[in-house]
Order: structure tokens, then sequence, then C-alpha cells
């Protein structure tokens, strides 16, 4: 917020220059921007869920198959162990997709933070009882 505070175009005693206002323009543009890349990187974790989800399950039932019809300890302790490692690529899956989600939070935040600045040194500048009056015109 200190940022805008001294920012020329969020300063009453200082003119805001093109430079400037294009400035905050661009970083507002970077800030939809990376919200869009997030979004879609969530998109994109959930599209290639969807895609292996049938899979995974068809898999999942076949291991459990194999596990139901165990001959013997070796068998035994294989389909176990298969089976923890689908539980463990399931895992990965479920992590990949909360860390795609919290990047896509975390973005957010920071650009509803930066916009609450903005309108906080906005609203400081506005309430300051600092404005200079426009000149008079005779119509």
């Amino acid at each position: 917020m200190n940022y805008y505070r001294s920012s020329p175009c969020f300063n009453s005693n200082v003119e805001c220059t093109a430079d400037e206002i294009s400035a905050l323009r661009k970083a507002e543009q970077n800030s939809s921007e990376a919200r869009k890349k997030a979004n879609d990187a969530v998109f994109k974790a959930l599209d290639e869920q969807q895609e292996t989800l049938q899979s995974d399950a068809d898999n999942l039932a076949d291991l459990q198959t194999q596990a139901t019809g165990a001959q013997g300890q070796m068998e035994a302790i294989q389909a176990a162990n298969q089976l923890a490692s689908a539980q463990t690529n399931q895992l990965l899956q479920i992590r990949s997709l909360l860390v795609a989600q919290q990047n896509a939070a975390a973005t957010l935040a920071q650009a509803q933070a930066d916009k609450e600045s903005q309108q906080i040194a906005a609203d400081e500048k506005a309430l300051a009882g600092e404005n200079t009056p426009s000149p008079k015109r005779i119509w």
C-alpha cells in the first residue's frame, strides 16, 4: 500500500505522468494475465484428471480382483504392493490438483490485495481535503 501512497498517481501534490499511468495499466494487465494462467492450470489439471479417471478406476478394479483372488502369500503381497502403488499415484494426483488450486487462490488473493491497496490510496487522496478547485469559467 505504501507504493501507491507514494505514487504520483495517488498523491495530490504531484501530477501523474502518462508513463506512470501506463505502468499502472501494465501492472493491472500483468495481474489479469497471472490470474488467467493460474486458472488455466487448474482447468488443465482437471481435464487431465477427468481423462484418466475411468482408466484409474478400471486399474483399481483389476488390482482388487487380483488381491481377492490371490493364492498364496507371494501373490497376496504382490497384489498389496500394486494397490499401495496405485494409492500413492492417486495421492500424487490429488496433490497436484491442490497445488494448482492453491496457486490460483494465491494469485487471486494477491490481485485483490493490490486492487485494495490502490483503492485505499485513492480514497485517502480523495478524502485528504487537499483538492485544488478548478478555475472559474464564465460561460
